[in-house]
């Protein structure tokens, strides 16, 4: 077998290799599994094959769901000194902070993603919506190779933290 040259079918099996491979190595899940009702939106995550915004919106919801949902924030928080109210990116943050781990960018596109979902998908498009699509491009680009590019960013995610916490 060679590895999958789709963005979408490389980002499942790094996104289950990083998976194990972090479990392996600090005994915790970085990502919380799925519960039986959401596993489809691992399962039918995939790069949409039209330009439709319905389509776009439905894949963006599966993969925050998958990508930042799922962070494990009680492992995340372990050790560290959280303010009350403190959520998933932030407490990613932290941890990272913790490790003398600054990714900025990083961060910055898992909030940018985090925000598309919240004023794109979850609520009514408005004024945050069009502020947030500057930040991947939504109107210059086909929508379905805008969400190619966010699951690369996605993959160089994995690989970054997979190359400082794991393969040290």
């Amino acid at each position: 077998f060679t590895d999958p040259e789709k963005s979408d079918l490389f980002f499942k099996q790094k996104f289950t290799s990083f998976q194990e491979e972090w479990e392996k190595k600090f005994n915790w899940k970085f990502f919380r599994p799925l519960t039986k009702e959401d596993e489809h939106h691992f399962k039918t995550l995939c790069v949409p094959l039209t330009n439709e915004q319905k389509e776009f919106d439905e894949q963006v919801l599966s993969l925050t769901k998958v990508f930042i949902d799922s962070l494990n924030e009680k492992e995340l928080e372990k050790n560290l000194t959280i303010t009350s109210g403190t959520k998933g990116i932030d407490k990613l943050e932290a941890f990272l902070n913790s490790k003398n781990a600054r990714f900025n960018g990083m961060i910055e596109f898992l909030r940018n993603l985090q925000e598309l979902r919240s004023t794109g998908v979850a609520h009514l498009k408005g004024s945050k919506y069009e502020k947030v699509k500057s930040a991947f491009l939504i109107g210059d680009k086909d929508l379905s190779k805008v969400f190619d590019d966010i699951m690369i960013k996605c993959i160089r995610t994995l690989n970054t933290l997979e190359g400082h916490f794991i393969k040290r």
